[in-house]
């Protein structure tokens, strides 16, 4: 065999980045004993080279549900997956379940033929190769597997061989050879898999191009950096996607970094975001301890890679100083979206590379608000004259006629509706007050809803805010699903609920101002004396206002969110009797159970005490994020007496092991329909 050499056929290394929840680039389905020391070894080198993230069962001797469960989720978490047929695969229970797996779940699947015909596998029982061996030592034990598993198993394997794949032949038998195609064809296939856009990015494909032309491909052959400037809503994102799709492929390496303001604003650490693009630039997985440690690994390891690198919505010159330096090799490229002028300055950005947003053109305004209002290109006949009148008296902003336009769709049989959303469009021309209009035919219980995810749900799983509400509404899904038809709130693959930037504003100006201080999130409030006000339903309260303790006890309090406050002087008195949701970050020595026994949704970060819980009867979900000094007790002596309990999660527990979890697992018949969901790093901890 030809002596393996990785640096003879390694492409660059492109960081593929991929829409949805997929968290592997390519899963590996092998008989150990026949590739796991030669190509699997190999191929598994080459592909994480080349910037990939391959998941490569290492348990494939173990057994056990848990193993197995860990491997679906595996597999469905994987964009590409990889069957090496080799002489035992189908010796193997295991890979003949993966491969049942994979074609249930309906992914991407190149089957790879390591030494065996392609027929021998698709037709297991009608030769006499080693797979009808195989499968009929399976019928021979139905003790083990039942004989309709192992049907579903050929089946699989008639239709994976279906599709197109390799074998040894394609390169002549030569085994290095055939992993340089694999990764190539691997590669060229996720490219193919893009960020996505918008819905309808009417306008932005012209201006990218117009864009990458002048920026990023005629540039100097030098570090390039260019900014998009403007308003929020004016579509800075979507542009930056647009072009980081039509480009990235030209670099050795690229990271698009969402959110930079919002991200250092919530973890108050730059470190985050500079972990994340070592981690797709050079696929570096390490800690980065510090601002200082983070600009170290960025000189050490980007060394003489071009990379494109984008970071969207960028507001402080510590970000700019923490993210963008001179670390970067001629012929990169950076891209930065930002409402501040100022900062594309102090990052560096020469007048001559900013653009600067404006509003859609006519034509294109008129096509992204038919999109959303008639579902087409252009305008009904009948309502062509009110269209263009709202497009022009919203300026062109896309934000805008997005939300106006969802807020019209149901009304084409209604004149009256068009003509006084014209005129309210007309009479308010700023943004807010035209996004204002869509929030102001929202049902109350709508609109109570649309408030509290402005000034508290952002970024969280709609399953803990759902709990919530339906202590109080009657139409929660039903309300959420109208808020998320008329744009005023976005949630993604994974149930989380997201809000841009403006309507969250507006939803908080509207807290603040008109909702007579019902919900207080900011120490603003406090030092302004709403504190006093007994109206109070909602509170967000921070170890810098550890001295209004007292604002607790309201008796309409029923959410309450409490950060880096010493709990210790809380008195039964100071407590709500109606709070349904509590959540406790990093509080030292918290109170007892007994004084909130109704809530229904409880989350804690930080020291775990179990008297918090024994007593709160209608507790609906719980999350622990930290250590537990014993998990039997919790599962047995705790959880048993939730009667109501539907929903644990376990976070960061490092002192979870391998017989606790399995404990969780076969004693769930316990809970009913309780789900437990164990964190990535105590999944770790236990493989």
């Amino acid at each position: 065999m030809e002596e393996f050499k990785m640096e003879e056929y390694i492409p660059p290394s492109i960081k593929i980045l991929f829409q949805g929840d997929k968290e592997y680039h390519v899963f590996l389905s092998f008989k150990g004993e026949d590739v796991r020391k030669n190509l699997v070894d190999h191929l598994h080198e080459a592909l994480t080279a080349a910037g990939l993230h391959v998941f490569l069962d290492t348990h494939k001797l173990e057994k056990g549900d848990k193993i197995w469960s860990s491997l679906e989720r595996a597999i469905r978490s994987s964009a590409i997956h990889i069957p090496i047929f080799s002489r035992g695969y189908a010796d193997s229970a295991w890979c003949l379940r993966e491969a049942a797996t994979m074609v249930n779940t309906q992914g991407l699947i190149i089957p790879l033929f390591y030494d065996v015909e392609p027929t021998h596998v698709r037709y297991p029982v009608k030769d006499s190769s080693q797979y009808q061996q195989a499968f009929l030592k399976h019928y021979d034990h139905p003790d083990r597997y039942q004989r309709g598993e192992i049907e579903r198993w050929k089946v699989a394997l008639h239709q994976i061989c279906s599709h197109s794949g390799w074998s040894m032949d394609i390169t002549g038998g030569f085994e290095a050879q055939l992993v340089k195609r694999v990764v190539n064809d691997v590669i060229k296939t996720l490219d193919r898999v893009s960020l996505e856009v918008a819905k309808h990015p009417v306008g932005m494909e012209r201006i990218a191009e117009d864009l990458i032309q002048k920026f990023i491909l005629n540039s100097e052959g030098g570090l390039v950096k260019s900014g998009i400037l403007g308003i929020g809503g004016i579509s800075k994102t979507t542009l930056a996607k647009a072009m980081f799709n039509q480009v990235y492929a030209h670099f050795d390496a690229a990271s698009f970094v969402f959110n930079v303001r919002t991200t250092v604003a919530d973890s108050v650490c730059l470190t985050k975001l500079q972990k994340q693009i070592l981690k797709d630039l050079t696929n570096y997985d390490g800690k980065v301890h510090s601002v200082e440690k983070g600009i170290s690994l960025f000189r050490d390891r980007l060394g003489g890679k071009r990379v494109l690198l984008i970071l969207d919505d960028m507001d402080g010159r510590e970000q700019s100083e923490a993210l963008v330096g001179d670390w970067l090799a001629p012929g990169s490229r950076v891209v930065i979206t930002s409402r501040d002028k100022h900062i594309l300055h102090v990052a560096g950005v020469s007048p001559e590379c900013i653009h600067e947003m404006s509003g859609l053109q006519t034509n294109e305004g008129l096509q992204l608000f038919s999109r959303h209002s008639f579902l087409r290109a252009s305008p009904s006949p009948t309502y062509e004259a009110f269209s263009k009148r709202i497009v022009e008296a919203c300026k062109g902003h896309p934000l805008s006629l997005e939300v106006i336009g969802s807020l019209l769709y149901d009304k084409k049989n209604d004149p009256d509706c068009w003509t006084e959303a014209f005129h309210n469009v007309a009479l308010h021309p700023k943004i807010y007050e035209i996004l204002k209009i869509s929030y102001s035919g929202l049902s109350e219980e709508e609109k109570e809803i649309f408030l509290d995810i402005a000034c508290f749900f952002i970024g969280e799983h709609k399953r803990y805010p759902i709990v919530f509400w339906k202590s109080m509404y009657r139409s929660v899904k039903t309300a959420i699903s109208n808020l998320s038809l008329k744009l005023l709130v976005r949630i993604d693959d994974k149930g989380v609920f997201h809000m841009h930037d403006h309507l969250r504003d507006m939803g908080r100006s509207i807290a603040e101002k008109e909702r007579e201080g019902t919900r207080l999130w900011e120490a603003v409030h406090l030092s302004r004396g709403e504190s006093n006000n007994n109206n109070i339903s909602r509170l967000r309260l921070s170890g810098d206002n550890s001295q209004r303790l007292e604002t607790l006890y309201r008796p309409g309090l029923r959410f309450l969110h409490l950060k880096n406050l010493p709990l210790d002087g809380i008195t039964p008195a100071m407590l709500p009797p109606n709070l349904m949701w509590l959540r406790l970050q990093n509080c030292e020595k918290p109170f007892q159970s007994s004084l909130v026994r109704n809530v229904w949704f409880f989350a804690i970060q930080g020291a775990f005490h179990f008297s918090l819980v024994d007593n709160i009867w209608d507790l609906r979900i719980m999350q622990v994020d930290g250590d537990i000094p014993s998990f039997q007790y919790l599962l047995f002596n705790i959880l048993g007496n939730l009667l109501q309990l539907q929903h644990l999660e376990l976070r960061n527990c490092r002192n979870l092991n391998k017989e606790l979890v399995h404990d969780i697992d076969t004693n769930n018949q316990l809970f009913g329909q309780l789900a437990i969901r164990k964190s990535a790093e105590a999944t770790d901890k236990i493989q």
